[in-house]
C-alpha cells in the first residue's frame, strides 16, 4: 500500500508546472516530535508560511522511523554495569524497582506513514487534511545505533543491558501504570484537518507570515498509543525570510491537548517552536538544518525527566524531480536531554503539485 501511494505521487497524471525553488525546495522539513510516548498526541509539522494559489493542490506522502530508548534515573542506576542482555519486563519485575513510585522505561521504535493533501483557496487561505498510519514495535535499528555510539565513543546509556530490537513501554506514577511489550500492528492514527492564512498585510520584502491552526480527531486507539483518545489541536505563527539564496524559517506554536486516560495526562497547553535554515545547494537541490524545542506532555505527572524541554535536530535535503515533484530525506537526532525524546530517526517524503 505504501509503495503504491509513493508511485502514484511520482507518476500520476497532473497538470505540469515548474517547481518554485524558493517555495518548494527551501521549505522546512515536515518532521514532528518523534518521542515514542508522544506518538498519539498532536504536534505541528514545520511548514512554509506561503499558501498555495487558488485551485492549486499538493499531495504529500512521508514516512518516519524513530528509535526511542528512555528511562528514569533509578532504572539507569540499576542497569549500570550489567553485562548480560535481559528481558526488560523481567528486569522491571525485580524487587529493587518496587521502591520507586515513579518509574519509566520506553524502549521501541515508531513507524509512521502519512498521506496529506492541501489546497489553496482565495484570499491567501489554504486547507489541508492528514491521515497517518503507524506501527510501534521493537524495530530494527538498535544494532546500528549501538555501533554508531561505539564508533563515536559516546557510550550507550545502558542500551547493552537489554535485548536489542524489543519493545517495552512501562510508565508508573502514583496514580497509574501502563505496560505494553507487543506490537498491535499497523493502525490508523488521529486524522487532522488544518487551515493556514497568509498575513500578507504584515509582510515586507523577502518576508512571509502566516497564522495556522489545526484540529485532530480521536480516530486512533489511545490504548495502543496510536491516538490520544480526545480532540487535540493548536495554533501557530509561522515566519520565513529569504536572504542570499537561503531561507530562515521559524514558528511558534501553542498546542491544546485533551486528556489521555491510558497514560494519565490531563487537559493541557504545550508550547513548541522550530527555527531553521535552508540553502540552495544546486539548481534543483536544497539542504536544511532545523531545531525543534517542545515542552513534554508528561511534565505534569511528577517525573523529573519529563519536566525538561525536548530538543530535536533535523538535517536533510530536498531535490526536485521533473517539473512538479519534490523528494526529501532527513536524519533526526535528539540533543541535550535524552530521556524525553527519540534517540534517532530517519524521515523521507515525496510531494507533487497539481
Amino acid at each position: 500500500m505504501i509503495a503504491t501511494l509513493a508511485i502514484l505521487l511520482v507518476s500520476g497524471v497532473a497538470r505540469s508546472q515548474e517547481v518554485e525553488s524558493r517555495d518548494g525546495l527551501l521549505d522546512p522539513l515536515p518532521i514532528r516530535d518523534q518521542f515514542l510516548l508522544n506518538n498519539g498526541f498532536f504536534f505541528f509539522e514545520p511548514q512554509t508560511p506561503r499558501t498555495l494559489a487558488p485551485g492549486e493542490s499538493i499531495l504529500t506522502f512521508h514516512a518516519t522511523d524513530a528509535n526511542t530508548f528512555a528511562k528514569s534515573g533509578w532504572v539507569s542506576r540499576s542497569l549500570e554495569g550489567q553485562d548480560a542482555r535481559a528481558d526488560a519486563l523481567a528486569e522491571l519485575a525485580e524487587q529493587r524497582y518496587a521502591i520507586a513510585p515513579e518509574l519509566f522505561l520506553i524502549d521501541g521504535e515508531t513507524h509512521r506513514s502519512e498521506l496529506a493533501y492541501r489546497r489553496g483557496f482565495g484570499d491567501h487561505l489554504e486547507i489541508g487534511i492528514s491521515v497517518p498510519v503507524q506501527r510501534i514495535g521493537g524495530g530494527w535499528s538498535d544494532r546500528l545505533i549501538e555501533s554508531v555510539h561505539h564508533t563515536l565513543e559516546i557510550g550507550n546509556a545502558e542500551r547493552e543491558s537489554l535485548r536489542q530490537n524489543s519493545e517495552t513501554v512501562f510508565l508508573r506514577t502514583g496514580a497509574m501504570e501502563y505496560t505494553r511489550n507487543r506490537s498491535a500492528g499497523w493502525a490508523l492514527g488521529d486524522v487532522s484537518m488544518s487551515a493556514k492564512l497568509e498575513l500578507t498585510p504584515f509582510e515586507e520584502r523577502g518576508t512571509a507570515l502566516a497564522l495556522a491552526g489545526a484540529v485532530e480527531f480521536p480516530t486512533g486507539n489511545a490504548k495502543t498509543l496510536d491516538g490520544s483518545g480526545s480532540f487535540d489541536g493548536g495554533l501557530q505563527l509561522i515566519a520565513a525570510h529569504d536572504v542570499h539564496g537561503a531561507r530562515i524559517h521559524a514558528s511558534l506554536g501553542l498546542l491544546w491537548l485533551g486528556p489521555d486516560a491510558p497514560l494519565g495526562t490531563k487537559r493541557q497547553f504545550v508550547v513548541t517552536d522550530t527555527v531553521g535554515v535552508s540553502h540552495m545547494l544546486t539548481a534543483r537541490t536544497a539542504g536544511t538544518v532545523q531545531l525543534t524545542v517542545s515542552e513534554c506532555p508528561f511534565r505534569q505527572i511528577g517525573i523529573a525527566e519529563f519536566g525538561r524541554r525536548a530538543y530535536q535536530l533535523s538535517v536533510g535535503a530536498r531535490h526536485a524531480i521533473g517539473r512538479s515533484t519534490v523528494l526529501y530525506g532527513a536524519f533526526i537526532e535528539n540533543l541535550f536531554n535524552y530521556d524525553n525524546s527519540a534517540d534517532a530517526g530517519f524521515a523521507w517524503g515525496i510531494s507533487r503539485r497539481f
